[in-house]
This record gives structure tokens, C-alpha cells and sequence, in this order.
């Protein structure tokens, strides 16, 4: 009797179904894939029967293509006298063909074909899909999209690959791993960085999909193109020289960063009207993202807020690439017809997730009692209440518990302010929603945890300069009736509503000449705020220089992926 194989069995949820995988090579039968779908409530001989049908099928094909290459008549299947038993055992004893499968097919019993016998994994680990993007560059980082079944991607087996000519093969070192006569290995991880020495080739990964003791049927993906050759050196590259090392206890670092939604980058606007500078390719998702992954990376960053972050984006890119990293990330779409809005990531080395929220600011104004006063506001003015209430901007709040530093806790705040010119109005009073919101839930954190210190972080796309009420209001704790943001719309002003809030608050990395440069717009707009009583500022990475902003008029562009510049600073507690 031959070593014991696998047989995969995998009861289909909500289905009356199970299907049945192996592998099997006969004397008249190369080796290949048997799959059945069959009632879990079929007879066990029944299934047996279909089962031994249909290889025999196989294998009467098989001999018939063989007659019909050496030009003879073709062997009717029934003439084939070859020998086929099937059987179930357990203990090496067959099991009562009577059984139904679903009692039949279990974990403690064999599969026995003529003289192989199988072991049955139930539920077995599996490669559902497996892909490679169209476009890999050198020098940065490349993954596949995965969907798996019964296992996690940190569970699994990744193999890389790159194809060698024979010409090649002369040249390659005798120690180098050489598989499948033409394919070189070349890294064991999720995510492989393509090298310059790999232009021009093909990628090829493998997945193992295992779960515990159960190991899966490997998977194998090949990409469609070559190894292009990457844009060289990127500014934030030489930024990462100031974020090589992850921080030490007592101090993490942050990023805010807008990274230009692909709704917004891949559209004919975009092209024609917002970013006309910019060539077509370098807009596309598919190039701008291995830009972005590669830039936050580099920045080892402890808590990463992110705007404009495209659902399909966070789930099939940001989540398994920083999640290899060793962060985790929630994301909260946006209110309206858009499938784009706010993500934030951590490192759980650093932090712990201990309450996370996120709000439309619109609905909570109208729901949350701490913000009434706004809404008591915005019914004097009905032009007003109604721009407000149909904006979709919303508020991501995450509570963390320091992990390196005991009895420490930061409120994280992250939001995406309107952007229409000449409503600083509205972003006034979004940003005073922002603020009462988070002041009230820390002063409900510090009264349930008196014997903590709990400090806030603010970061996001607030749309306004420094000389702008939000930035004032933020920064100062308070903001007169007279501002002149108030009178941004004459048909929707509100006389008398000055703010106020509590908190010491100061911007972490300045107020730069700008954060946002376009052909046609350059500003500040990008803050991370963070709380003076509690928290201070290490260092700040130096954005890039005008020169390269300006390399290629403005951006996007063929070495920044977005229109917005991150921001990136290290803080520590007092």
C-alpha cells in the first residue's frame, strides 16, 4: 500500500451540497483533478458509484486520444477491462455504503482507490482566488489578490518566482533554488519589492493555504506582463531617511496623508480639468497605489490616518500590505452615493484598540445632544441647514490604550472637511461638530478612568488655511461671533455663534506653505493636532522640496501618487 494523500471535502454552508476534490494518476490516466458535488444526503453508494463512473470515463477518454494519435480504431469505454475499486474505511474497515455522506465522509476515515489510500480533511484550507496586478515595477512592492477559505493570509505559504531564459540558466549560480526547470526562487513573503535585475521578467507566486495541521492544495499565480522598470528615485524616498526605525517606547509616530481617491484620479475631469499636467498613466490606481504603499511603508508609522481611501482599495490593498507590516486598520465610508472615506491603521505592537466609532457629521448633529447647540444654530438659517445636512463628511474616533507606556490613552480623531470654495461656513461649523464631539468623549473616558491619561490626536484634510477660523478655533480654543468665515455666504450667514472648546491644542508639523499643490492651487489644508498638555513633539520629516514638487508641474504626478503631500511627525508623551 502507497503513502496516504489528501482528500478535500468541503461542506457548502446553507447548501444541501458537499463537494469532493483529489487527485489521482492511473496506469491509462495522467494525474488530474477529480471534483464532485454531491448531496449530503446521497447514499454513500451512490456516490461511490458516480465517483468510480466517472474516472473510469476519464481514463476510457484517455486511451481513445492514445488510439487516435497512432491513427487505430477507438476503444469503446466498456471495452476497457482495467480495474477500479473504490471504498470508504475506517480502522481499515469499509464503512456501511448505506451511510449518507454527510456521515460518511468524516476526518477519522479513509479513502481508498485500488491501492491508494487518501486521508480526509474536512474543510480544508483553500486558495479561492489568485492574481497578479498587470503592472509591477521595480523597486516597489508587489502582492497578489487573494481570497481564501477556512485560513488567513498570515496562515499561508508564499512563494515568488521569476522566469529565467536558458541562456540565463548558465549564469545563474549552482547554490541559486532553481524550480520547475525555468523559474528561479526568489523570496518567501506576502509582498515581494521587485529588483532592476528583474526587469523584463515574469512574476510568479505560489500560495499553500494552511490552517494548523490542515495544508491546502496549492495555488499558482503568473503575471500577464513583464517587470517594468520603476519612476528611480521618489522624494518621499529621501523622507524616509528621517522614518527608517520604528519608535522607541514612549514615542510613536504619525501620518496623515489624502491619498486621492481613484473615483476622483480615474475619471475624464481628472484628466482634462483637475489634472490635465498629469499623463493618463500615471492616474491609474493600478500604478499610483504601488507609489503610496511603498511611501507609507517607509515611513514606519505607529497610527496612519488616510482620507479619500477607496473601499476596494483599503480591503484588497492597505489591509494585507500593512497587515504584513504588523498594523491593523478600520475603515468608515463616507455618507452618500461615494464608496470612498477615512481609514486608520496602527501598530498593535504599540497600541490596542479599546472603543472605535465614526460618525456623519450631519447625523450627528442632529442626534447627539452634545451637539445641540449647533443644531439650534443651523434652524435659524434654512439655506444653511440644508447645505449642512446633505454633506456627507464624517468623523472616525478611535479610543487606544498604549501598550509600551502604562496608563496611557489617545483619543485618535480622523476626518475630511467640505472642500467647496466659499464655504468656510460649513467647514466652521464641521469642525466644531469634530471638536465638541471628541471633547465630550474624552471628558466621558477620563471620568470612567480618572487614574489614566487620556490625550486627543486630531489629523486629517480640513480644506482650510491657517489663517482661515478652523485653523484659529482649533489652535486658539476659541472663535468670535465676528470671524470673517461666518459672512463665506451672505444667504447662509448666522450671526452670534462664537465657539469655544477646553483643550491645549497645537499643530504638530507647522503650517507648511502648503500641503496641497495642484497647477491651479497650492495651500495648507493637511494638519495633524495633537494635545500640548499631554503630548510633545520629537520631530517632524521634511516635506519635499518646491523643486521636485514642482519636477513635473504640479501633482500628481510620475513620483508622488497623489495631489496631497503626508504629513509625518513623531510625538511622545510627557
Amino acid at each position: 500500500m502507497s503513502r496516504s494523500e489528501k482528500v478535500f471535502v468541503k461542506h457548502i454552508e446553507d447548501e444541501k451540497k458537499m463537494k469532493i476534490l483529489f487527485n489521482l494518476a492511473l496506469p491509462d490516466l495522467p494525474e488530474r483533478t477529480f471534483t464532485f458535488l454531491r448531496s449530503k444526503e446521497e447514499k454513500l453508494e451512490v456516490t461511490l458509484s458516480r465517483m468510480k463512473l466517472k474516472i473510469l470515463e476519464a481514463v476510457s477518454k484517455n486511451l481513445n486520444k492514445r488510439k487516435k494519435k497512432k491513427n487505430s480504431e477507438t476503444v469503446d469505454e466498456h471495452d476497457s477491462q482495467f480495474p477500479l475499486n473504490l471504498s470508504l474505511l475506517k480502522d481499515g474497515e469499509s464503512i456501511d455504503n448505506e451511510l449518507m455522506n454527510m456521515n460518511a465522509w468524516t476526518e477519522n476515515v479513509q479513502l481508498k482507490i485500488n491501492d491508494r489510500v487518501y486521508d480526509i480533511v474536512e474543510n480544508p484550507p483553500s486558495v479561492l482566488h489568485l492574481s497578479l496586478p498587470k503592472n509591477i515595477m521595480s523597486g516597489f512592492p508587489v502582492y497578489p489578490k487573494v481570497e481564501l477559505e477556512y485560513c488567513s493570509k498570515e496562515q499561508c505559504d508564499f512563494i515568488w518566482y521569476k522566469n529565467i531564459s536558458k541562456s540565463e540558466k548558465s549564469s545563474v549560480n549552482k547554490t541559486a533554488n532553481i524550480q520547475c526547470e525555468n523559474w528561479l526562487i526568489l523570496s518567501e513573503n506576502y509582498f515581494y519589492v521587485a529588483k532592476k535585475t528583474d526587469v523584463g521578467c515574469k512574476l510568479k507566486v505560489s500560495c499553500v493555504p494552511k490552517n494548523g495541521e490542515k495544508i491546502g492544495t496549492e495555488e499558482i499565480a503568473v503575471s500577464t506582463g513583464l517587470i517594468q522598470a520603476g519612476p528611480g528615485n521618489c522624494p518621499f524616498e529621501r523622507r524616509h531617511e528621517f522614518t527608517k526605525n520604528v519608535t522607541g517606547p514612549g514615542m510613536f509616530r504619525c501620518v496623515s496623508y489624502n491619498i486621492l481617491a481613484d473615483l476622483y484620479a480615474d475619471s475624464e475631469i481628472a484628466r482634462t480639468e483637475f489634472f490635465p499636467y498629469c499623463p493618463a498613466e500615471f492616474l491609474m490606481l493600478d500604478y499610483r497605489r504601488q507609489l503610496y504603499l511603498k511611501e507609507i511603508i517607509g515611513y514606519n508609522a505607529d497610527i496612519i490616518c488616510l482620507q479619500e481611501v477607496d473601499r476596494k482599495v483599503f480591503y484588497d490593498d492597505l489591509v494585507p500590505v500593512l497587515t504584513s507590516a504588523g498594523l491593523d486598520g478600520i475603515y468608515s465610508e463616507k455618507g452618500g452615493q461615494v464608496v470612498e472615506g477615512l481609514s486608520l491603521f496602527y501598530r498593535t505592537s504599540k497600541f490596542r484598540v479599546l472603543e472605535a466609532q465614526s460618525k456623519i457629521l450631519s447625523n450627528a448633529v442632529a442626534n447627539e445632544p452634545v451637539l445641540k447647540p449647533i443644531q439650534d444654530k443651523l434652524a435659524e438659517n434654512e439655506k444653511l441647514k440644508e447645505r449642512f445636512m446633505k454633506r456627507t463628511t464624517a468623523i472616525q474616533a478611535v479610543l487606544f490604550e498604549s501598550t509600551d507606556v502604562p496608563q496611557k490613552r489617545i483619543l485618535v480623531g480622523n476626518t475630511h472637511l467640505y472642500f467647496r470654495p466659499n464655504r468656510s461656513n460649513i467647514r466652521l461649523l464641521q469642525a466644531a461638530a469634530c471638536l465638541m464631539y471628541l471633547e465630550n468623549l474624552l471628558l466621558k473616558y477620563q471620568k470612567e478612568n480618572p487614574s489614566y491619561t487620556t490625550s486627543l490626536l486630531l489629523c486629517g484634510d480640513f480644506n482650510s488655511f491657517p489663517k482661515n477660523g478652523v485653523y484659529k478655533f482649533i489652535t486658539e480654543g476659541y472663535l468670535n461671533k465676528h470671524c470673517i468665515d461666518w459672512q463665506s455666504n451672505p444667504e447662509e450667514v448666522v450671526p452670534g455663534m462664537p465657539l469655544k472648546h477646553s483643550l491645549s491644542i497645537d499643530s504638530a508639523c507647522g503650517t507648511p506653505p502648503y500641503t496641497n499643490y495642484t497647477k491651479t492651487f497650492a495651500g495648507c489644508l493637511d494638519y495633524i493636532f495633537y494635545n500640548k498638555e499631554h503630548l510633545e513633539v520629537k520631530d517632524v520629516a521634511p516635506l519635499p522640496d518646491h523643486e521636485q514638487v514642482t519636477k513635473y508641474k504640479a501633482l500628481p504626478n510620475k513620483v508622488f501618487p497623489s495631489d496631497h503631500l503626508a504629513l509625518v511627525c513623531t510625538l511622545g508623551w510627557k
